[in-house]
Order: structure tokens, then C-alpha cells, then sequence
């Protein structure tokens, strides 16, 4: 896989991941996922419409087509088979796992995923919360940003989106998914939400960009 195939295969992943099956998915969105400039998306997005695999329209967004969709549920059911396998048998952290099944998801064998995919137990979600997608079942189970709760309400921390920088900073305050968070207070000028751990006492700062790749249920 070439350096562009998988750039592009970036913002394909990080469309899926913003449930961009089912609905457009702002530019904004797909450059604080990505970590890259609004004009390098919209770049971008102009070329996966013109190879097929997006329908994108200017100020709405992208939605992957069919063509696109199928793509992607392949590429992300490899990567998150493989995420699954370094996590529960081999011990990888949530942030090693990144590299490594990013690097392997590549891999040409369907028959390997499959069945390494059994040798699991057939398991419904990776390590990070994300669906393993199938032809037929591919909408993420959790799709509810903890940006859309509000002081007092406790949420369990249910996905998290794959990207390292977003890895690296839960690595840094030890937040896993399935632990519990509660807020404390949202900041709407500086864009920040304070939140505590399992109950405990130390009191966490995420920005809102963070927190919209972070997905929560009651």
C-alpha cells in the first residue's frame, strides 16, 4: 500500500468513524480527526468523490458511498481484528496497537482475518470500542460525543477514536474505555470539559476537539 492509498484510506477510516454511513460528516470534523487543514480535506474529499468513494458536497460534508462504504468495512475489519488480537493475547496497549495494526491491516489473506477472527471468539468490537464491521452490521454501536452531556451526568466511556494524538493523552491520564466519567463543568468560551475518573477526586481537562472523538453512554 502505497503512502497515498493510505492517506486516503485515513480519511475513509475517520469518515466510518464519524458515522459518515449514515450522514455527512463536516470538514471540520474530518481536520480534527485528522490532525490536518480544513484545505487539505476538502482536497482530499474533491479526490475520493472523483474515484467513487465519497459523495461530498461543499459546506455539508462526505457520506461514503457503497463502493466506499464496502472499502472501508474491509480495511477497518482487518485493523480492528488485528488491534484485538495484539490487545487480549499478545498485551499491547491501546496506544502500541495503533501503529502496529495499522502497518498489518494491509495484509492480502482474507482467509488469516478470518481466521484469526474465530480464533478470538468472534468478538463484536476492538479494543478502543469501535464495531467489527461485517457486510450487514457495520453502524457503530456508540455513537453519542461526550460533548453532549452536561455537569452532573455520569457516562461510561464506551469508543474512542483510533488516532495517536488522541491515544497519547488518554495514555497520559490513564483513561480507558469502560471506565466512568462524571462532569464536573463544561468551559464554552475556552471550549474545555473538566471531568473526574471512577469517582475519584482529581479533576481532568479535555477540549472540546478531544471530546468529540470520545463516545459515552448512560
Amino acid at each position: 500500500m502505497n503512502t497515498s492509498s493510505s492517506n486516503k484510506e485515513d480519511y475513509l477510516k475517520a469518515i466510518y468513524e464519524n458515522n459518515g454511513v449514515d450522514a455527512y460528516v463536516p470538514n471540520k470534523i474530518l481536520a480534527n480527526t485528522l490532525n490536518v487543514s480544513p484545505a487539505s480535506v476538502t482536497e482530499m474529499v474533491e479526490k475520493l468523490q472523483a474515484d467513487g468513494l465519497l459523495d461530498y458536497k461543499p459546506y455539508t460534508g462526505a457520506k461514503l458511498t457503497e463502493t466506499g462504504r464496502n472499502h472501508t468495512i474491509q480495511v477497518i475489519r482487518n485493523h480492528r481484528i488485528i488491534e484485538t488480537f495484539l490487545f487480549e493475547k499478545l498485551g499491547y496497549s491501546l496506544l502500541d496497537l495503533h501503529r502496529l495494526s495499522e502497518e498489518m491491516e494491509h495484509i492480502k489473506d482474507t482467509v488469516f482475518f478470518s481466521k484469526l477472527y474465530h480464533f478470538l471468539g468472534e468478538p463484536k468490537t476492538c479494543p478502543h470500542g469501535g464495531i467489527i464491521p461485517t457486510e450487514t452490521h457495520y453502524n457503530e454501536l456508540y455513537t453519542t460525543p461526550l460533548t453532549s452531556y452536561i455537569p452532573g451526568q455520569t457516562v461510561t466511556l464506551k469508543r474512542v477514536v483510533d488516532t495517536a494524538s488522541l491515544l497519547e493523552f488518554l495514555a497520559s491520564i490513564n483513561l480507558q474505555v469502560g471506565d466512568k466519567l462524571t462532569i464536573q463543568n463544561k468551559d464554552a468560551f475556552n471550549e474545555i470539559i473538566s471531568f473526574t475518573i471512577n469517582d475519584g477526586q482529581t479533576v481532568f481537562h479535555i477540549n472540546e476537539k478531544q471530546a468529540g472523538m470520545l463516545f459515552a453512554d448512560k
